[in-house]
């Protein structure tokens, strides 16, 4: 048992002595050494020549009240986005910068412009390249219909030249063999014919292929023209206040280098390691509350967003991630100190943190007996706590501890169970 220091004791003992009337004899006088005493005056409250000295003791009652298990963990606020803001094109001067640190953009807001003329105009170089391919296309649609009507009247043709070689076929020596023969050649000119502008529609239609394609080249060319012209513009790529700004006007811009950096501060988190002795006690959605040194008396709150059950090979804590809110004085990079709350009780029995003492480790605290005489040693099982107090679970036994019983809460230093003791306060 580890006694606490004494001084307190010694100031009530003093206290308690210069307030104690002086003894008067029957004159009214204060008694001397010279007055005379009968021997059961010099008797302790023991008796006998063998005294036992009562211990004077400040007692004050077990209370219930609110208590609160928590785990506090320190660490730095920090945002879930924060953005470096890299220039999509090297080797070009900046021509206007549009914002500073601290500045709140939006998405897409133009940080900084570069230098644009060439891109510019090869952007317009690629939007009449990709015009002039258009039309190409057209034509080649036209020809490719004109090609189409060649064939079918070809078509149309040999279809009357067959029937009108059979017609003749079918006359026999009704018809001269040179009718017949005229027919024939007309025939196969008709078939060359038609053989022919199908060879032209289907060099038509390549070349309307081809059109196309290289329409759609052009487009992709155009495309990307405009997007390096776009990229001329920097712009931030989500919502945020501009945590740095590394390019100044007329430097040339470089894709290997951030020049600027965007952190979203309305959606703060705390990047906890927890011991991996309260894996079990912690959960998704505990509340969390968060104090900072720079305002010790405002709470900021949050809530526990995941609880990783993986323990960190190098350090054996749990990862969890907290949710905050919102909230003026809260930024990234901020201190703090984080009690993520796990339990909560409104009527727990709770005893002063000044009763209470360790016995190989284990909390005791003394209590007075009814009349107040002798003190009785209680180990109990302790529970949640808070700044002044420890909640009493039950004792050792596992037995409810009697809400009523009046706990030492000065002077127990050096007492034993069962010693005796002299109240001189009731503390409340």
């Amino acid at each position: 048992m580890r006694p606490r220091p004494r001084s307190l004791v010694l100031v009530l003992l003093g206290l308690v002595a210069a307030c104690t009337p002086p003894d008067l004899n029957a004159d009214g006088e204060v008694a001397t050494d010279s007055d005379e005493t009968t021997p059961d005056d010099l008797q302790s409250v023991a008796g006998g020549r063998e005294t036992v000295r009562e211990t004077l003791v400040v007692v004050e009652s077990l209370v219930t009240g609110p208590v609160r298990k928590q785990v506090v963990v320190s660490a730095r606020v920090q945002t879930r986005t924060s953005v470096q803001v890299f220039p999509k094109l090297s080797n070009l001067p900046v021509t206007a910068i549009h914002v500073e640190e601290g500045d709140r953009v939006e998405a897409g807001d133009v940080l900084i412009d570069l230098y644009d003329t060439e891109l510019a105009l090869t952007e317009a170089s690629a939007k009449a390249v990709f015009e002039e391919s258009k039309r190409t296309v057209a034509q080649n649609e036209l020809r490719l219909e004109e090609l189409e009507a060649s064939r079918e009247s070809s078509a149309q043709r040999s279809e009357i030249t067959a029937r009108e070689l059979a017609r003749l076929e079918v006359l026999g020596d009704l018809v001269t063999r040179k009718e017949v023969d005229e027919a024939r050649l007309a025939l196969v000119s008709s078939d060359g014919d038609l053989t022919n502008a199908g060879f032209a529609l289907r060099a038509a239609e390549i070349n309307k292929e081809l059109s196309v394609i290289a329409q759609e080249k052009a487009h992709i060319e155009w495309e990307r023209a405009k997007q390096n012209l776009g990229h001329s513009r920097v712009r931030a790529p989500v919502n945020g206040i501009v945590a740095m700004r590394d390019i100044e006007m007329g430097e040339l811009s470089s894709m290997s280098a951030p020049a600027f950096r965007v952190v979203d501060t309305e959606d703060l988190i705390l990047d906890l390691r927890v011991p991996q002795d309260v894996l079990a006690e912690l959960a998704a959605g505990q509340l969390v509350e968060v104090t900072t040194s720079g305002a010790p008396d405002e709470v900021f709150v949050g809530a526990v967003r995941t609880v990783n059950p993986v323990l960190d090979q190098d350090t054996g804590s749990i990862h969890v991630i907290v949710d905050l809110a919102e909230a003026p004085g809260l930024v990234p990079g901020l201190f703090c100190e984080a009690r993520i709350i796990t339990s909560s009780r409104d009527n727990a029995l709770l005893v002063s943190k000044r009763a209470v003492m360790y016995d190989d480790d284990q909390p005791i605290f003394f209590a007075v007996n009814g009349e107040g005489a002798a003190a009785t040693k209680v180990a109990f099982v302790a529970g949640a706590s808070t700044a002044t107090q420890v909640e009493v679970l039950s004792d050792l036994d596992g037995e409810p501890v009697p809400p009523h019983l009046r706990i030492v809460v000065v002077g127990q230093e050096n007492l034993k169970d069962g010693a005796p003791v002299k109240v001189v306060k009731e503390a409340f």
